[in-house]
């Protein structure tokens, strides 16, 4: 027989499971937006009209365009997962003509690992205590800087 604890966790488990959200953030492009783009011929104004102001701009080269976006869900407490993501890139010639267009979904994404190392320092390292209790009787009021002027 099934306790009336475990029923109840039973049924708030059952009950946050399905707790879900769903966040889009960004500017999604839309395929049929896409084809009104012609390489060569479309400017930064008509792209502008088209799709909006970009997301992001190159930081080098402000011939380089982007549009970005990223659904997620949530569950109850857990971590989001990306359902999808986009970026369009759209780069320009010196003229303000677009040259490229390029879309790059989840499929390209790149997982990169951060490496957890640390750098050491020349020093001496305080314990808990020496952090602490390290400065009493150090401030005697006179200014380190001034010496022995006064």
């Amino acid at each position: 027989m099934i306790s009336r604890f475990h029923k109840i966790t039973f049924i708030f488990l059952i009950g946050l499971s399905g707790c879900e959200t769903l966040d889009i953030h960004g500017h999604e492009v839309d395929p049929d937006q896409l084809q009104k783009v012609n390489v060569g011929k479309t400017t930064k104004k008509q792209i502008t009209e088209i799709f909006g102001t970009p997301s992001a701009v190159s930081t080098f080269n402000n011939n380089t365009w982007f549009y970005m976006s990223e659904t997620t869900s949530t569950r109850a407490f857990f971590s989001p997962t990306i359902l999808k993501s986009n970026i369009t890139r759209i780069e320009f010639d010196t003229k303000g003509v677009v040259q490229t267009l390029a879309s790059l979904t989840e499929r390209d994404r790149v997982i990169v690992s951060h490496v957890y190392r640390t750098t050491p320092t020349a020093g001496y390292k305080f314990g808990v205590i020496e952090q602490l209790f390290g400065n009493i009787g150090r401030f005697n009021g006179k200014d380190p800087d001034m010496g022995s002027r006064r």
